[in-house]
């Protein structure tokens, strides 16, 4: 029992460093979290992301509760006081698996040892109050103040609640609140140049993996057994990338073809590049786009994982690039910057570092892309536009900005619903030129795609 609850205080310490690091210094959990947890048994590593996870998903609603019972604000304790107890909180509010004893226990020795005697007071008298009248907290009527409502029992900010209420509805958008808050499932996608699905699977198998194919997207594979894909023999070999589903839709969509040379205009960290060299079996030439070094040397790093030999990188800012400094190429893919709302269940980061500001600024640059982009195709060529958003600013507003000023007369947009996959076909409707996936309505990220072809 007392070694038990020694490696349930390295994972909820775990935890802790993770959640300093992601306000403190802007960090994401998938990055941070990994090097803490690596050494720890599963059960142990699963603890600890859920519970940084989950911290950091339930944010202002952790707040809203631990005010209430706190004589002293949140925003005046240290870093590490202030997610020690917001942590503290996820458990005794959202984990019944964990018992309230514990969690005020665990707590209050992590405020010995990150803290103070008086800060260990106060931790334990917040706690101990939070975890009698955790079943009483004054929850806002749905009645009264639907967007409060929405806010505090799904944990989003109230901007976001008002937009998606605008647009959706009442009823809707509590379902796309709620899916928010639902796991993500881990899906890969077999580098069919080195394996079949059945053959990956198999392997992963062997490796103590198990899988289910997509109910979305045939081809792809659910992981649902494993911790960590990147650890495994398949992954080193480059039999698989992890990519999410509604991303794996973006490159056939371009429609590419052995010999075509391609562009991806924002490649890092190359999801989708490496899924274009494959589609043209590594015959042609794809040139990956990016402004970073050190993003491009993730592309570089990828492709080489792969096998993949027909991956060009450029470092240029892809608003700025010459037509020149190109082939002529066949298509042309802007995957472009955005807020990110569509992945909000895997980085629920995402939802308190944006701003209903930030909006215009995304709709600028890619705009700004999306022409740049055009530039460079010949007549004939292929136009793809994507973000992991459904923000109107990013979507159709991009759309229609493009075709009533530098696409009109020159570009025709292209339905896509007949190269959707069968079971994404059933769920979407066959009259628009876009597509627009929901998390709450397919299962699968947040994602808006658009395609063109020049004209003239």
């Amino acid at each position: 029992m007392i070694k038990d609850e020694a490696l349930q205080l390295k994972a909820r310490e775990a935890a802790l460093r993770a959640l300093v690091r992601w306000e403190r210094d802007g960090a994401y959990l998938n990055l941070v979290l990994p090097p803490l947890v690596e050494k720890m048994k599963n059960d142990d590593r699963s603890l600890a992301v859920q519970l940084a996870r989950g911290t950091v998903q339930r944010l202002n609603t952790l707040d809203w509760a631990l005010n209430h019972f706190s004589r002293r604000s949140l925003e005046t304790m240290t870093p590490w006081l202030r997610n020690l107890l917001r942590l503290s909180a996820y458990q005794l509010i959202y984990l019944d698996r964990v018992p309230s004893y514990a969690a005020v226990d665990q707590g209050v020795r992590l405020a010995h040892r990150f803290g103070h005697r008086g800060v260990a007071g106060l931790a334990n008298a917040v706690l101990r109050r939070l975890s009698r009248e955790a079943t009483n907290l004054p929850w806002p009527g749905r009645e009264k103040d639907y967007v409060r409502y929405l806010s505090l029992s799904y944990s989003y900010p109230t901007w976001l609640i008002s937009r998606i209420l605008d647009r959706m509805g009442a009823e809707e958008a509590e379902k796309w609140c709620r899916s928010g808050n639902d796991h993500a499932p881990v899906t890969i996608r077999p580098n069919r140049l080195r394996v079949t699905p059945e053959q990956l699977t198999d392997l992963l198998e062997n490796e103590g993996a198990k899988t289910e194919e997509s109910p979305n997207l045939p081809g792809m594979f659910q992981l649902v057994t494993l911790t960590s894909p990147a650890k495994t023999e398949a992954f080193q070999k480059g039999l698989f990338t992890v990519q999410g589903e509604s991303s794996s839709l973006v490159a056939p969509l371009m429609d590419p073809q052995p010999g075509d040379t391609l562009v991806d205009l924002c490649s890092a960290p190359g999801g989708k590049t490496t899924h274009l060299a494959e589609l043209v079996n590594d015959c042609g030439q794809v040139y990956a786009v990016d402004r970073h070094q050190n993003r491009l040397q993730l592309v570089q790093k990828n492709a080489r994982r792969l096998g993949l030999k027909s991956i060009i990188t450029i470092r240029a800012d892809g608003r700025e690039i010459e037509k020149e400094s190109l082939p002529e190429p066949a298509a042309v893919l802007v995957d472009a910057p955005c807020s990110g709302l569509g992945v909000i269940r895997r980085l629920p980061e995402i939802k308190w570092r944006r701003s209903e500001e930030e909006l215009a600024g995304f709709k600028k640059l890619q705009t700004e892309l999306l022409e740049s982009a055009a530039g460079l195709l010949p007549v004939g060529g292929r136009l793809l536009y994507s973000v992991c958003t459904n923000e109107p600013e990013e979507t159709e507003r991009v759309v229609e900005k493009f075709n009533r000023g530098f696409g009109k007369g020159r570009f025709k947009p292209v339905g896509l619903y007949a190269f959707l996959p069968e079971p994404l076909k059933a769920e979407l409707p066959g009259d628009k030129d876009t597509v627009s996936l929901y998390p709450h309505l397919h299962g699968v990220d947040g994602f808006f795609i658009a395609r063109w072809q020049k004209q003239s």
